[in-house]
């Protein structure tokens, strides 16, 4: 636990939140006794987080909508960044799983892990106060930045407006697959599909494999917008 400290760069005073955090409800299931699990700390957590970043948005960006500023801290906090940096941390060594999860590798799998770091974001706050949260919060996603401030357009950036959307309504995040691969190689086409859990929400084609994952963004996104009219 001295080396986790160490990277968030805060001393736990009450080191039963840190531990609490980094227990997963399948291993409190598992014991006999009452053992607290992270799911509290990990919504605790992830308001943390949303208010920092959203913050840091907004004073690294002034000139920005709040459309723009939601698609960027999409960009910047979501399952994939968490599990990243979770795993650059090593919280996959440290966190307490169930068996049957310790079996089919929950201690890699990107929601487990990123969970755990939204717990700990929380635990920090319960433990040290809201400053505490917000200096390891800013350390460590400031430099996230760099990745939402290109030439990229958010305005047409469809799988980040996709994936605001489906964090907001299901906190989940969108998987692509790549369906087939048709054509020769100096003129290849892709077809991929964009699920959310397993449910298939719809199908894009393109030249590149990211052009392809963008179609089928923007094919989800007005299918869902149909659906609402």
């Amino acid at each position: 636990m001295k080396s986790l400290e160490a990277r968030l760069g805060y001393q736990f005073k009450n080191m039963a939140l840190l531990n609490r955090a980094l227990t997963h409800k399948s291993f409190a299931n598992e014991l006999k006794q009452n053992t607290e699990h992270n799911e509290k700390l990990e919504f605790l957590g992830d308001a943390v987080l949303d208010l920092v970043v959203g913050e840091f948005l907004f004073e690294r960006f002034p000139e920005d909508t709040e459309g723009g500023l939601s698609k960027k801290r999409a960009s910047i906090v979501n399952e994939e960044v968490l599990s990243e940096l979770a795993l650059d941390m090593e919280l996959n060594k440290l966190m307490q799983l169930g068996k049957g999860e310790t079996l089919t590798g929950g201690a890699l799998k990107p929601r487990l892990v990123a969970s755990s770091l939204e717990a700990i974001v929380g635990a920090m706050y319960l433990d040290g106060g809201f400053d505490v949260a917000k200096g390891f919060i800013r350390r460590e996603f400031a430099t996230l930045t760099d990745k939402v401030c290109g030439s990229e357009d958010f305005e047409k950036d469809y799988k980040t407006r996709l994936q605001e959307l489906v964090q907001k309504s299901l906190k989940e995040t969108p998987k692509y697959e790549v369906l087939a691969e048709e054509g020769p190689p100096h003129d290849r086409e892709f077809l991929v599909c964009v699920k959310v859990k397993e449910d298939v929400w719809a199908q894009g084609r393109g030249r590149s494999k990211k052009n392809a994952e963008q179609s089928a963004a923007k094919n989800a996104l007005e299918a869902k917008c149909k659906e609402t009219n």
